[in-house]
């Protein structure tokens, strides 16, 4: 089969299972499930993939570039550090319980005390969040916008720790936690911590 023929494949065996990730959470996901939504006989899915881990490996890294280099990439077109901090914000927190990026990444988190693919993948990811915040934040400090209570990296730190916490009640429907909560705690905690009304 050629290369080609081969790419494709896989690509259509990361649809399947991020489908069915969605449908049955991390620890539910079987490969006869993704071979069925793929059109494939499960020999199929373990020609291209021996172990299932490798697989939820490439939908949770194609799932954590589009999330960051999306938000980054909106940040980045913002010049002043208020509105890049308030964006960034806005963009960490998930729509809801129907925001399916943010659900594959919270439920691919299942798998990082068991794999250590995973657990640098996870690590990278949250690095590449508190590196965005920090640079917006030292240039908020270099432009006199921002006055921090603390330093740059440890409030980017509390920043992102803090999003993945309320995130996870927004995508699992939390009654008193929605977006709009969520968002309202961040911008609180990012105000005091950056001495700026946002």
């Amino acid at each position: 089969m050629r290369r080609k023929d081969q790419a494709e494949r896989r690509r259509q065996l990361e649809v399947a299972a991020r489908q069915v990730l969605l449908e049955r959470g991390a620890v539910g996901v079987r490969v006869k499930d993704i071979a069925s939504r793929a059109g494939m006989a499960p020999s199929s899915v373990l020609y291209y993939y021996p172990e299932i881990e490798d697989l939820l490996f490439d939908v949770s890294r194609d799932a954590v570039t589009r999330y960051a280099e999306r938000r980054a990439d909106a940040v980045r077109e913002l010049t002043d550090p208020v509105d890049q901090l308030r964006l960034a914000i806005r963009l960490g927190v998930p729509d809801g319980p129907e925001d399916e990026e943010s659900r594959i990444l919270y439920e691919l988190d299942a798998f990082t005390g068991t794999s250590s693919a995973f657990s640098v993948l996870t690590t990278s990811f949250y690095d590449r969040q508190v590196h965005m915040y920090e640079a917006v934040l030292e240039a908020g400090v270099a432009a006199a916008s921002f006055r921090l209570a603390r330093p740059a990296l440890e409030t980017a730190r509390g920043i992102v720790a803090m999003e993945d916490g309320l995130g996870l009640q927004v995508v699992t429907g939390h009654p008193g936690i929605d977006r709009a909560a969520a968002e309202q705690v961040l911008l609180g905690y990012a105000s005091a911590a950056a001495g700026v009304e946002l």
